[in-house]
């Protein structure tokens, strides 16, 4: 029998089989998810969101010469296509400019703002707020944390962790008193990470969360146009999209960290930084080719 997650502010993450309201929420669809509509309350409009799409931005300095700069992302209602949130790292100063140079996504420490968009001519307001510290990591031992907070109260709302794993993507996310409630478990040998590219037909990467053993949602990386114009060109960026399912997971601030964990998804296995962002570069990929000339 999988375990009913812990309360927050007294809301399940998701209903054992045996209870009521197992079945997800109402479809987005036709609902007004206009800022104004929900009173300019973010967790009103993730209370009736089935989903989300998640967007990363192209950064145009890391695509020509591999300068990283900090990463941001679109969230948006897969079924009418609106922006409802930005997800924005911050910029940190010189210190974190200096992280985004040197470590690759993995390793590299970040604070990141969701917010809800309200308007082309006003600021995004935050509601959760990603903390993730630099830890030296090795093996088994000081394994990746992010800290999801609600940036209204500023209460803790859980953790996500990349444990120790052999062949496997994997993260686990406790609740604000550290018991593990939720896991995301994918093999490293799928052929959709294998083949990434390859116009194979196989290009969606399914990451299931379970609760216990019951699937209680999905977070799906896609294949899109600026990845495979990278695999075309050898000029690759960040540019990841994620398709997040929310399914059985009722409670407003547990969708929103399941938006923080296909963010944190996507630091620890896809974002580019360091070395491989200068390499893969259009700079770089030119510095190769005269290099190699002159072999």
């Amino acid at each position: 029998q999988p375990h009913v997650a812990a309360a927050v502010v007294a809301q399940p993450v998701a209903f054992a089989p045996s209870q009521q309201g197992m079945a997800a929420g109402p479809s987005a669809r036709g609902l007004n998810l206009h800022p104004s509509a929900a009173g300019m309350d973010p967790y009103a409009i993730l209370s009736r969101l089935a989903g989300v799409s998640i967007k990363q931005q192209i950064q145009w300095t890391q695509v020509l010469v591999g300068w990283d700069m900090p990463n941001k992302y679109l969230v948006s209602d897969p079924a009418s296509g609106q922006d409802l949130f930005v997800a924005a790292e911050r910029s940190g100063g010189l210190a974190s400019m200096a992280g985004r140079q040197v470590f690759e996504g993995g390793f590299r420490p970040f604070t990141l703002d969701i917010a809800m968009l309200t308007g082309p001519n006003s600021a995004p307001h935050p509601f959760l707020r990603l903390e993730r510290p630099f830890k030296c990591t090795c093996c088994c031992l000081a394994r990746p944390q992010m800290h999801i907070f609600n940036a209204l109260t500023n209460q803790l709302i859980g953790t996500a962790v990349e444990p120790y794993s052999c062949c496997y993507l994997r993260l686990q996310m406790q609740d604000d008193s550290g018991r593990d409630v939720l896991g995301v478990n994918h093999h490293c040998c799928d052929c959709s990470l294998l083949c990434w590219g390859c116009p194979c037909g196989c290009q969606e990467t399914n990451f299931e969360i379970k609760d216990g053993d019951a699937v209680v949602g999905n977070i799906r990386r896609q294949f899109n146009m600026a990845q495979a114009i990278g695999m075309v060109t050898g000029v690759e960026a960040d540019s990841d999209q994620f398709a997040v399912d929310f399914k059985d997971v009722q409670s407003p601030e547990w969708k929103g960290a399941l938006i923080a964990m296909a963010i944190f998804l996507d630091y620890c296995y896809f974002v580019k930084g360091g070395q491989s962002a200068r390499r893969e570069s259009a700079l770089g990929r030119t510095w190769s080719v005269f290099e190699q000339r002159d072999r």
